[in-house]
Parts: C-alpha cells; sequence; structure tokens
C-alpha cells in the first residue's frame, strides 16, 4: 500500500473518531424535549401564546419590539420529573423552534433535598458528558441588597459548538425571603449563547 493511500485511511479515520467522539447538549432533554426541537410537538400554539411571557422581572408589561427571543412558562402540567418548564424561541419563529429550556423542581426551605438533586444530576452530566469545559460554584453569595444569606451551587457545562447545560439549586433566605427554593436544569444553543452574549 502506497504512502498515498496510507495517508487518505489515515485521515478517514481521525475523521470518523471525531466525529463518533462529538457531544451536543441535544442528546440531554428535560422531559424529553431537546433544544433543535420544535415546540409544537409537544404544546399548542394557543398554549405557547397564552403563557408567552407578557411582563420583565420587575412585572412591568414588555415591549416585544424589544425582543429577538422570548421565553413561555409551563407551570400547571403534569410532567414527569419538573414542576415547571421554561422553553426560549425566537418571537418571529412559526416553528417555535427550542432554543432553550429549563425544568425546575421547587423543594420550598428543603436545602438538603435540594442538593440531592443537585450533585445527582451533576454526576448524571459528568458521566454522559467528557468534553464539555465545567465550572462549577460552590455556597456563592447572592451580594444583592435586600438578599440576606441567599446563596447558590451552580456548575456549567460549556461545549465546544458554544451550547450548554447549566445546573443550579438556589437556597434562598428563608427567614428573610418569602421564596421558596429550588433546583433548575437549563439546556441553551450555541445561537442563543451567541446571541445573550454579544
Amino acid at each position: 500500500m502506497n504512502l498515498f493511500i496510507k495517508s487518505i485511511l489515515l485521515l478517514i479515520f481521525i475523521f470518523l473518531s471525531g466525529c463518533e467522539n462529538k457531544e451536543y447538549v441535544k442528546d440531554f432533554k428535560i422531559e424529553e424535549i431537546a433544544v433543535g426541537d420544535s415546540l409544537l410537538d409537544y404544546f399548542s400554539k394557543e398554549d405557547i401564546l397564552s403563557l408567552q411571557r407578557t411582563e420583565d422581572v420587575m412585572g412591568n408589561p414588555i415591549d416585544l419590539k424589544d425582543y429577538v427571543y422570548i421565553d413561555a412558562q409551563f407551570d400547571n402540567f403534569q410532567f414527569e420529573t419538573y414542576d415547571s418548564l421554561q422553553v426560549y424561541y425566537k418571537l418571529d419563529d412559526e416553528k417555535f423552534i427550542i432554543h432553550g429550556i429549563g425544568g425546575i423542581i421547587w423543594f420550598d426551605t428543603n436545602l438538603k433535598k435540594c442538593n440531592e438533586k443537585y450533585y445527582e444530576v451533576k454526576s448524571i452530566l459528568n458521566e454522559q458528558f467528557k468534553s464539555p469545559v465545567k465550572e462549577e460554584f460552590l455556597d456563592y453569595k447572592d451580594t444583592r441588597e435586600g438578599m440576606g444569606t441567599t446563596k447558590k451551587n451552580i456548575m456549567y457545562f460549556d461545549f465546544g459548538d458554544g451550547s450548554s447545560i447549566d445546573i443550579k439549586c438556589q437556597d434562598y433566605d428563608n427567614e428573610l425571603l418569602n421564596l421558596s427554593d429550588y433546583f433548575q436544569t437549563f439546556i441553551f444553543s450555541n445561537e442563543f449563547n451567541e446571541f445573550r452574549n454579544s
């Protein structure tokens, strides 16, 4: 076998090996829903539009002209694992292709259970994905005024194509704030991450 053919075969082998080892966020799903799916495969257009965000985080009405991506919150549905889903899509996309999906589990004041879920999902992600750049912050204090001892455990899994998975256990100061602790998993497409980081 001459050197040219050997070189071609080696390049083919390297290419195929690289393809086999590629990891994508679409391989990880929340309630069997993946980034890149159409939200219409899971919910009606009427439900999506009725649950689409209409206010900012401060409760003020939003002007849709200012938005490229918008989210809808699905609270009153029976899901297998999560209590609620939050899904991001492009505002002008009639197919409602998913660019971000998050699942939330509420734990009231039970931080122990919240952290158990955090470490459970962390273990699953570490086992399933070897290639992402991983960054973790434990007992990360919320320094905003009025948040008291609020803190969180959070971990980021950043993939080579720019997509990401984030997990978080949010521990509110339950004596000061009337808010429930929660665990959250969020998956974002590379396109969405490029937009929000621009």
